[in-house]
């Protein structure tokens, strides 16, 4: 069975790859990552498809124009992605690549599974926060964050 899986930067990057770990093997994995971003191939351990994307915004201080033009872009080449290579589902535990991937998948009626950092104990996100309500399946690492929302399961800590 193909999954998805939206690798961003940083700490989103190594839960998820944390998930894929713990998923291990069984699936035919297809990465979503930053074009420009070179160490994220290294840390991948189960091998799969990788498909470089743009990321929305690099910089807090970058032009709102170009991080429109990004995300579109991204939203594009990620339905021209999925249409190709069909995952049974889509995954990722944060990043703002997350949000024009899910979008894609949900058009195309694929599957997303959204679970939220670890170190979010009370509050959303931002990739968090925009996808409430919109994935298939959400996911809190915390009870206290879960009560909050009706839309959230508790998973435990699962990384």
């Amino acid at each position: 069975m193909k999954l998805g899986v939206v690798l961003g930067r940083g700490g989103h990057t190594t839960e998820t790859l944390g998930l894929v770990n713990l998923l291990g093997s069984f699936f035919e994995y297809i990465y979503f990552i930053d074009i420009l971003d070179r160490l994220v191939k290294k840390k991948i351990r189960y091998p799969g498809t990788i498909l470089p994307l743009l990321i929305p915004r690099y910089l807090p201080s970058d032009s709102r124009i170009l991080s429109v033009i990004r995300t579109l872009t991204s939203f594009a080449l990620a339905l021209v992605f999925l249409l190709l290579y069909r995952p049974r589902a889509v995954i990722s535990c944060g990043s703002g690549l997350t949000i024009p991937v899910f979008q894609a998948a949900r058009i195309l009626s694929i599957k997303t599974i959204y679970v939220e950092s670890i170190a979010r104990v009370e509050t959303l996100s931002g990739t968090g926060r925009l996808l409430l309500g919109k994935t298939d399946l959400f996911f809190s690492q915390w009870s206290q964050l879960a009560e909050k929302h009706s839309e959230i399961e508790y998973g435990g800590l699962i990384l």
